[in-house]
């Protein structure tokens, strides 16, 4: 059975998605605020976490950097700021996936099975990998500790960061599109927006710029990205 932390300040909704989502088989704690949510999530092992972004004490936002500096388990964040700026900072922060109040709870069910699925998909590649490393032109990256190393160098990576560099350094010739990029990383879970990927790209390029003095991430005009470094 998946256990589940529900973390949510409104009671009623929290009482109702918990009972909502153990008639279909989840196990469910439910935590009203930030600390206790962390404190809960320090004491046991859960497989996912539903996480509102305003919460009392300590909010959505910061929980989930504190959780994502140990541990990539799967994060969804319920909240009412629907605006496109909110959900791209969602994720960026980390989260997995993100639902805007009010939503339907079957949509919410349908969101939990995505992520776990592609959690452990994830998890079933990664056993299946013998090197910690991955090296292009000198860069390692550390599959282990999500960070990028350069001679004595080194920068830490959010998670989405982490999966966009892999999947370029993995084939650095090859030319990926935007759409491609985005449903690799982000799982088609919102509608696309480019500029989501042009956000990571450029953030990715600064910090490869600091460490290496080159220019990395070659945009192609009407197709995408390849890796690339230029002096």
């Amino acid at each position: 059975m998946k256990k589940l932390l529900l973390v949510e300040d409104e009671k009623i909704m929290a009482k109702n998605i918990a009972f909502f989502l153990e008639r279909e088989g989840y196990q469910v704690d439910i935590e009203y605020d930030g600390i206790e949510a962390l404190q809960a999530y320090n004491k046991n092992t859960y497989d996912l976490i539903l996480l509102d972004w305003t919460l009392p004490k300590k909010d959505g936002l910061e929980v989930c950097k504190d959780i994502r500096k140990t541990s990539q388990i799967p994060i969804i964040m319920i909240t009412a700021k629907g605006d496109l700026f909110d959900k791209i900072i969602g994720l960026e922060i980390g989260a997995d996936d993100y639902l805007v109040k009010p939503f339907d709870q079957r949509e919410l069910l349908a969101r939990i099975h995505a992520v776990l699925r592609r959690n452990e998909k994830a998890n079933d590649n990664d056993a299946a990998k013998v090197e910690q490393w991955l090296e292009y032109d000198g860069i390692k990256l550390d599959r282990e500790k999500l960070m990028i190393q350069f001679e004595d160098k080194h920068v830490s990576l959010t998670a989405n960061e982490y999966k966009l560099m892999e999947i370029l350094m993995k084939k650095p010739e090859n030319v990926f599109s935007r759409e491609f990029l985005y449903e690799a990383v982000w799982g088609g879970s919102l509608m696309y927006n480019e500029r989501t990927v042009d956000m990571t790209i450029s953030r990715l390029r600064k910090k490869l710029l600091e460490m290496t003095g080159k220019k990395y991430f070659e945009a192609i005009r009407g197709m995408g990205y390849r890796l690339g470094g230029q002096v």
